[in-house]
């Protein structure tokens, strides 16, 4: 397996297709993605494997996947003239920890999975073959974020690979993230816009340069709003910050789901006595504005505008951590389809392509580090040191999205796992100091975005009033992980840390739903004493009474509810119990070591009822009726039958085999989307069940008596 590159190579960059209408990604001035390396675990026996890659692919989904050393390999060609030019290995994650060496030489150490770095090549190259090779390591270190965490923390190249080609004179990929180049949007009303564009300019050859940067600002349509320019010189092996600014009259505002205007700025880097083009750098702009009030919750643009969303994690049944585009696709599609406005990505920085497409489908979004669960009394100066750089590479990589609106620095600090496994107990006056530290550290990066964190203890936590930060969230499972059958605590609480702490968000909230176990037995679900049965009608009453709640809670600007997809945890034996009768039960093995708290399956095949529960709430762009607790198939000969419909309708009417039964005109309840018919018995072994909206949106079931 080679790479080859000559003087006759194309000096377009190879721009990345994609699906739904996100933005392409320019990396360098020639930039090509390394698809095809080999792969092993032992650098004896290896094998081709196409990156992005896992090999926890094989055995996330178990009670123990792989957790060592990986190695990536594979063979560069160049001629005399490429070898001499600089480059770069861009890698936008190599998990956990990795590194880079090129010809035998270690050339670069790098802490955290889940953030892109650049490897300067200059020099390391030389003409004919050169063997890079990229060691990863997914053990745990208690110095590494994350140490402990309810997810899977994956081994591998699971994110995409460049290798970047430059002139002597060029952008670098160092200094501003992969774009490199910032743009910030420091003043934005519906009169004016301002973009301050910052970059970084490095000569490395070895004469003085004279270069020319033009920078622009153009609309969808490609045309020129704002252009400015200027001339400067750099010595060799020197470098300069260029920073313009430029002024947008009547903007067009990116303005949510409603309209994700996106204008395309670009920096070109010229030869100023060749007037040659020596390199560009583009990236995507939205022009928004936005607050978040105490009181009244969330407003974009000068118009209220509650967050509601949910909760993502990066993996995809048979690729682990390493997901492609086009499951990205399929995935994102799925979230349009909901209708949700907010994504929270956690708990690390996920593929960029990603955010490109939160950018263009008008998404908001929230992502944050891997600070997750532990700071205890054992922690090394190294653990803090290296949450300080995952945040400025997150920072750094991301800047330029304008679908991200807040930077998160940790989630559940005080959770389980301040132990002795790893860190001792927790240490509370240092996670106060630390969050300090690294609030102003993102404040310093990016002075535009609110910076928060996520906490599980409702802010109690002795010191937790001194922690700086410009939003609470709070992860609060009322009725699953406490008392359970009861949820009507969750409104209280919320309400408490609102007034405690000001500006308040619901991070999480959930419970486990195994869409293929089921009870016609009101009772025998809530009681859920068996944590091996986790019960769809119990998880449709929780989302249920948490909807209903959070309708009445004006003051919340974002809630995220935990989560989108099932996703594989090795510690969890749970939700593994089947049942479409409510009677008979059986084990199945492949619903073990699963966190069920999605709305839908890990292999994406079975939306769960309460996907449905949200797109009737959230997506006002079709009509939605659904018919819950459908795949309880057999039902009690003599007990009466309840249909609940999940639906967005203006009414709904329900009939019986073909026979009109009831019509509603309202939910009757404060979220206007459960609606509930007068319970009706069996007429026959099996009966249909059809509802009907007003525009002829139908939903059907067959339901048999349980004999």
């Amino acid at each position: 397996m080679e790479y080859r590159w000559d003087v006759k190579a194309a000096l377009v960059c190879l721009m990345m297709s994609v699906g739904l209408p996100a933005v392409a990604q320019r990396l360098g001035c020639r930039q090509t993605e390394l698809k095809e390396w080999q792969f092993s675990k032992d650098r004896v026996t290896w094998e081709t494997v196409s990156v992005p890659h896992s090999c926890n692919a094989v055995d996330g989904h178990s009670f123990k996947y792989y957790r060592d050393k990986t190695y990536y390999k594979r063979t560069l060609v160049l001629d005399k003239r490429a070898a001499l030019q600089p480059h770069f290995l861009l890698l936008e994650g190599a998990a956990q920890t990795a590194e880079v060496t090129v010809n035998g030489r270690m050339l670069k150490h790098h802490d955290g999975g889940y953030t892109a770095f650049a490897v300067p090549l200059k020099g390391q190259l030389r003409a004919g073959e050169n063997v890079i090779e990229v060691m990863c390591n997914n053990k745990m270190d208690p110095d590494v974020i994350p140490v402990s965490a309810d997810f899977n923390m994956n081994n591998g190249l699971h994110n995409p690979a460049f290798l970047l080609r430059m002139n002597d004179v060029y952008f670098s990929p160092l200094t501003h993230g992969l774009y490199r180049m910032h743009v910030s949007t420091p003043v934005v009303t519906r009169d004016m816009a301002t973009a301050k564009v910052t970059t970084t300019v490095c000569n490395d050859g070895t004469k003085l340069k004279q270069f020319y940067v033009v920078t622009r600002l153009s609309d969808a349509s490609g045309r020129t709003v704002a252009e400015t320019g200027r001339t400067s010189a750099l010595a060799a092996g020197q470098e300069c910050v260029v920073e313009e600014n430029l002024t947008l009259r009547s903007p067009h505002l990116w303005d949510g789901l409603d309209d994700p205007y996106l204008y395309t700025a670009t920096m070109t880097l010229y030869d100023k006595q060749g007037g040659k083009e020596l390199d560009r750098a583009e990236t995507k702009v939205g022009f928004r504005h936005y607050e978040m009030r105490r009181n009244e919750g969330f407003y974009l643009n000068g118009r209220h505008y509650p967050l509601r969303g949910v909760c993502m994690h990066q993996d995809m049944d048979g690729r682990a951590s390493a997901v492609l585009k086009e499951d990205f696709d399929r995935d994102y599609g799925m979230v349009k389809e909901l209708g949700c406005n907010f994504l929270r990505l956690a708990h690390y920085p996920h593929n960029d392509y990603v955010y490109r497409l939160c950018d263009s489908l008008g998404v908001v979004v929230q992502t944050e580090i891997p600070w997750v669960n532990i700071c205890g009394v054992k922690a090394t100066p190294r653990y803090f040191e290296v949450i300080r750089q995952q945040m400025t590479e997150m920072i750094s990589n991301l800047y330029n999205h304008p679908a991200i609106f807040f930077w998160g620095m940790w989630n559940e600090v005080d959770a389980w796992g301040n132990s002795d496994a790893f860190q001792g107990k927790i240490d509370l006056p240092r996670v106060v100091e630390e969050t300090n530290r690294l609030y102003d550290l993102a404040r310093g990066l990016d002075p535009y975005r609110r910076i928060g964190l996520t906490d599980d203890s409702q802010f109690y936590r002795e010191g937790y009033a001194q922690i700086h930060t410009d939003y609470h969230s709070e992860n609060l499972y009322n009725g699953w992980y406490h008392n359970v059958g009861k949820t009507e605590e969750f409104g209280r609480q919320m309400s408490s840390i609102h007034d405690r702490m000001g500006v308040t968000n619901v991070a999480e909230y959930g419970a486990g739903i195994n869409p293929f176990c089921h009870s016609s037995s009101t009772d025998q679900a809530y009681l859920r004493k068996d944590n091996a049965k986790h019960f769809e009608e119990y998880g449709n009453f929780m989302h249920e009474s948490h909807w209903q709640q959070i309708v009445d809670m004006p003051f919340l600007n974002f809630t995220s509810l935990w989560l989108f997809f099932d996703f594989p945890v090795a510690a969890r034996r749970e939700g593994y119990i089947d049942s479409d009768d409510g009677v008979n039960f059986k084990e199945v093995e492949a619903r073990k070591y699963i966190n069920d708290k999605g709305l839908v399956t890990r292999d994406r095949k079975t939306k769960k009822d309460v996907f449905y529960l949200y797109k009737s709430a959230w997506n006002h762009n079709e009509t939605t009726v659904y018919i819950t607790s459908r795949r309880l198939r057999f039902r009690p000969a003599d007990e009466p039958i309840t249909v609940k419909v999940y639906s967005n309708a203006a009414n709904l009417t329900l009939y019986q085999n073909g026979q009109k039964v009831e019509t509603l005109t309202s939910s009757g309840e404060n979220s206007g989307v459960i609606w509930t018919f007068s319970p009706v018995k069996f007429q026959s072994d099996e009966d249909t069940f059809k509802v009907v909206a007003a525009d002829g949106t139908t939903d059907e079931v067959k339901w048999k008596r349980r004999l």
